[in-house]
């Protein structure tokens, strides 16, 4: 408190926060296990998606993760990220700062792993996810739950960069239609993917959500 500016948090983003990450789980770019997992996620869920001529949204891409396995699918990636990414692809693949430079109607799947919980004004942000969003456009979060033991938001500090925290109640307020909406331990970590499902925990790490919203 006060809220970061967007310009702050932009600036930080483009540098400082890849810094800080340290060298061993700084910005390494390709492939992690948590981007299987969920690529095996929109797979399961929503496989008439993913095939060519449609736009993937990555926002918040990082290290490109998700945006590669996609783009092997023929997706037309286009990445939401302030700092800097490569432009490991010379067709199908773009990188823009901000998600005001998506245009309208324009996105088949919108994707975030750890950035909702970064935003400087989350209704705003919604705003935008309306805008840019087909009428039968999906949308997927993952995100750190609230409820998690060690979380912030259950020891009365905010884990900075953080700006918000969210419970399952969040998505199911926010989605008119939801196919996943649960808290999970991160199965990656125990070296499994496949199984994902197994991990569902009220207390987890994480919130996954997939769904539809009403534009």
């Amino acid at each position: 408190s006060p809220m970061p500016t967007t310009k702050d948090l932009n600036a930080y983003y483009s540098s400082t926060y890849w810094d800080s990450r340290g060298a061993s789980i700084g910005k390494n770019y390709g492939i992690s296990t948590r981007d299987i997992v969920h690529y095996r996620i929109l797979k399961e869920f929503i496989p008439h998606k993913l095939k060519e001529g449609n736009v993937f949204v990555n926002f918040g891409a990082g290290n490109g993760g998700v945006s590669n396995l996609l783009w092997l699918n023929g997706i037309d990636i286009l990445n939401v990220e302030p700092s800097t990414i490569p432009k490991f692809y010379n067709e199908r693949w773009k990188t823009v700062k901000e998600i005001s430079e998506v245009q309208d109607n324009s996105v088949d799947i919108l994707y975030g792993s750890h950035s909702l919980e970064h935003v400087q004004d989350i209704d705003t942000f919604k705003t935008h996810v309306s805008r840019i969003l087909k009428a039968d456009g999906f949308v997927f979060w993952e995100v750190p739950n609230a409820n998690d033991p060690k979380n912030g938001a259950q020891n009365n500090h905010v884990d900075i960069p953080h700006t918000y925290y969210f419970q399952k109640k969040f998505f199911n307020n926010w989605f008119s239609k939801l196919l996943l909406c649960d808290a999970y331990e991160q199965s990656q970590k125990f070296d499994i993917i496949q199984d994902w499902q197994k991990y569902k925990n009220e207390k987890g790490s994480v919130i996954r959500a997939l769904g539809q919203i009403t534009k």
